[in-house]
């Protein structure tokens, strides 16, 4: 929605007064201008714009800002009916003022009270509502309910909306309704019909017949006629798929006024709003974060992922902001599907409703849809140039022929014959030749069962010139393979078991068997592949809470048991908290007890994760010595290495108000989980046809770098006979250093530092050598490095390296960017 705001001093005094915010991708108070019609403007322009052939009206419709700018008088915000706003990518968009009347807050739950009113201007610009701000002085965007608020602050939600709240907060938002209009297809035929290039073509054929061109022109009308049933057939069926794609009416229970209203339209729903979510789930018709009990949701709609994610509570952290990318697992996007809900003694799953309509995450899906990032495609500034100095030239000719032939034939067949000129420099026939050519491709396209739904975008791909690729599920199959487990004991690592159910009770088998995600569903073991292998090797069953909510305590916890035939003393594990996996983080952790339980304040802690994040949880004295060595030798085959470590923690603390940081510390370490992860059939192929295409290939991945070297060498990415450079940056020290180790089958050879104090001359003032295009000069043999003097070589680096590069010697980034390939 649009932003826009204003506040009468009655509105500020009200416990809604903070309607404004700054949104991460959108600028809250965009450039803008405010304008009010001028009669006296619009008598001089509009017979100016009709007279020559009504010329002005179509720059009036190709510029529409620029016509507002002519016809409209500049004026205050405060006053403007028309404000031009200038949006991120510098193009400026037209958006009407409207006025809307809030009701008094007594007047909207009935009370028999002398009913008064402000009147609040607002407008809609690119689907997002701006609010006009008295202390700004500008529209501005019109926040959520997410915005500047404490976690503790959005538990205060709980009870739900009054009826005073919610009708202002509807007056305010409007529709919870993402709606893309299917235009006509005489509106769409006209606009089209009205752009540059057609618009010539018409005056083209008019003088053409008038000259008696007829095949030629009948010619340029049946393919121009082509062009435009082409064009017109993409885009409404296009605009058709997604109005129907977007399209969402369901109902939902609402809590207001302390009680829970049934059957609730979901477009009526406003931030603040807290749903009720059925056990049997939903399809989120809104952006919301949970307060109570757990959701399995599918976020496919949104990220592609198809494998469900646990939605946990979110936690009343007093200090903590509200982040959605931070708290994203905790927060229910709109457009996804919920699942299924887990509740605990009988009571509801509740969530706060954060943003609605076009604010929420489909939201700005769509609007990045409807109002696509300009291509500064060189293509077509070249293309618009070529036509620009064309028409200088068929200018040159119109006014050289005019001045000759209007004394010889007449002012009008003089006119006539100089348009001739014209229409012969300037190529009419250009926009069907370049759309023939984009059919032609999207046949080809077609064939290989590739589909685009933005033809201008085919001439882009033309020009690629480089192809980032993810490892996990894009080079590599979604699903790995256990290759086994390499417990850790006294500070020693254990030879390798291939198969884990064997193992002997050990915390790495009751990390292996709790720290996951996994949920069922029809009876069906769900979540990330990675989890779900890692589960099923160890041969335990998991059990989910039903109905029945009488069985340990108030909280139902998750329950994994090993195999009957095993025994192990009936040992069963109840998965009590999660703490999601974090990208950031790097890990994941779960607190649980063993049931039954005699000590409720008595939890197992179990974290999974990066085994070099893990290692910095784990205290000193637990860690194998020969952590790295044992490590590399799995990387380096290409293998997905996890780490598990584990604590006993008493507490006095609820289990709700358990945080992260109180249990992911001071950890032993338990062992290492080794996966392999193969290759797609059609990965090493695809590189081939790329590299042979002369267009280079790079992984952008968060595994383990020597992990990712191998699979990059595997598929071909990385040429057998290059070499690799590993980049290492470390900021910690006094003084910063950049290194540079040679990798050979994931061996480091050889190392040479490069280094400066702070302060003083940047680290980039020492470049090195081998960042050149292919020779590696003396100087680097006499570091001891084992290369030829002329070698082709690539650059892998880490993601904490990259950015310490980033920040300390910006001048090596570029090098880096132009050999790295694995990232």
């Amino acid at each position: 929605m649009n932003p826009e705001e204003n506040y009468s001093s009655q509105r500020k005094a009200s416990n809604y007064s903070d309607v404004l915010h700054t949104d991460d991708d959108i600028n809250p108070i965009p450039p803008q201008c405010g304008y009010t019609f001028s009669i006296i403007k619009a008598l001089l322009i509009y017979p100016l714009a009709i007279l020559p052939l009504g010329t002005g009206l179509l720059l009036a419709y190709w510029y529409r800002a620029l016509w507002v700018r002519l016809t409209y008088s500049s004026c205050p915000l405060s006053r403007a009916t028309t404000v031009v706003m200038t949006d991120e990518y510098g193009q400026q968009r037209v958006s009407t003022v409207q006025v809307t009347t809030f009701p008094d807050a007594y007047s909207a739950i009935g009370n028999k009270v002398e009913i008064s009113s402000c009147a609040t201007r607002y407008l809609t610009h690119c689907r997002l509502r701006y609010l006009y701000s008295d202390d700004e002085k500008k529209f501005i965007l019109l926040r959520g309910h997410d915005c500047d608020r404490t976690l503790a602050g959005i538990h205060e939600s709980i009870t739900g909306l009054s009826g005073r709240d919610y009708e202002l907060r509807k007056a305010t938002y409007g529709i919870n309704s993402i709606d893309v209009p299917v235009k006509p297809i005489l509106v769409m035929l006209y606009q089209e019909v009205l752009t540059p290039f057609y618009a010539f073509q018409i005056l083209c054929l008019v003088v053409w017949y008038v000259e008696e061109y007829y095949y030629y022109g009948a010619f340029i009308v049946l393919s121009s006629l082509f062009t435009i049933s082409y064009s017109l057939f993409q885009t409404y069926t296009s605009a058709v798929q997604l109005h129907e794609l977007v399209r969402q009416s369901c109902t939902v229970n609402v809590i207001r006024d302390g009680r829970e209203l049934r059957d609730v339209p979901g477009e009526s729903l406003v931030p603040g709003d807290v749903m009720v979510i059925p056990p049997t789930g939903m399809s989120m018709p809104c952006d919301a974060v949970l307060l109570t009990g757990t959701a399995i949701v599918n976020e496919a709609s949104l990220t592609g992922e198809s494998v469900p994610i646990t939605k946990t509570p979110l936690s009343q952290s007093h200090g903590d902001l509200y982040r959605p990318d931070k708290h994203k697992h905790h927060t229910l996007f709109g457009g996804t599907q919920v699942i299924q809900t887990r509740f605990y003694n009988n009571s509801s799953v509740l969530a706060v409703v954060l943003r609605t309509a076009f604010s929420t995450s489909k939201g700005r899906m769509v609007r990045s849809i409807l109002y696509p990032k300009p291509l500064n495609f060189k293509f077509y500034l070249d293309a618009i140039k070529f036509v620009l100095v064309l028409g200088v030239i068929a200018l040159g000719g119109f006014c050289y022929t005019m001045t000759i032939d209007v004394k010889l034939l007449g002012p009008l067949l003089a006119i006539v014959r100089s348009l001739d000129i014209v229409t012969t420099v300037v190529p009419p026939a250009l926009p069907a030749a370049l759309t023939v050519g984009t059919v032609y491709a999207l046949q080809r396209l077609k064939k290989q069962q590739i589909y685009c739904i933005s033809p201008q975008r085919v001439n882009v791909c033309g020009k690629i010139k480089l192809v980032c690729f993810d490892k996990t599920g894009t080079l590599t199959e979604d699903s790995l393979d256990m290759e086994g487990v390499v417990t850790s004991t006294n500070q020693q690592f254990s030879p390798m078991v291939t198969d884990p159910s064997s193992l002997l009770p050990c915390p790495l088998l009751y990390g292996m068997t709790t720290c996951h995600s996994l949920t069922l569903i029809n009876g069906q073991l769900l979540g990330d592949p990675l989890d779900v292998k890692m589960f099923n090797s160890t041969g335990w069953t998991l059990e989910e809470p039903g109905e029945d909510t009488s069985r340990f305590d108030v909280i139902i916890p998750t329950i994994v048991k090993p195999p009957l035939a095993e025994g192990q003393d009936g040992v069963q594990l109840g998965i009590m908290k999660q703490f999601t996996f974090s990208s950031e983080l790097q890990r994941m952790s779960v607190l649980v007890k063993t049931l039954p339980s005699h000590d409720p304040k008595l939890f197992h802690v179990y974290v999974k994760g990066a085994p070099e994040k893990i290692r910095k949880l784990c205290r000193p004295d637990t860690v194998p010595e020969d952590f790295f060595d044992v490590l590399s030798s799995f990387t380096q085959k290409g293998m997905r290495v996890l780490a598990v470590g584990h604590r006993t923690i008493i507490t006095k603390h609820e289990l709700s108000k358990i945080e992260r940081d109180m249990v992911e510390c001071d950890l032993e370490f338990g062992g290492l989980i080794i996966m392999k992860n193969s290759l797609k059939p059609e990965t090493t192929p695809v590189i081939s046809v790329l590299k042979n295409a002369s267009i280079r290939t790079v992984m952008v991945t968060g595994d383990n770098l020597l992990t990712a070297v191998s699979v990059a060498r595997e598929c071909g990415m990385l040429e057998p006979d290059h070499q690799v450079i590993m980049v290492k940056a470390d900021s910690t020290s006094a003084t910063p250093s950049v290194t540079f180790h040679l990798l050979q089958d994931g061996k480091d050879l050889s190392t040479m530092m490069l280094s400066n104090d702070i302060g003083h001359t940047p680290i980039s003032a020492h470049p090195s050598p081998l960042l050149s295009d292919e020779v590696v000069p003396n100087n680097v043999e006499e570091n001891g490095w084992a290369l030829n003097r002329v070698k082709k070589f690539h650059i892998v680096v880490d993601g904490k390296s990259f950015a310490v590069i980033r920040t300390e010697c910006p001048d090596l980034l570029p090098k880096l960017l132009v050999k790295g390939s694995v990232f």
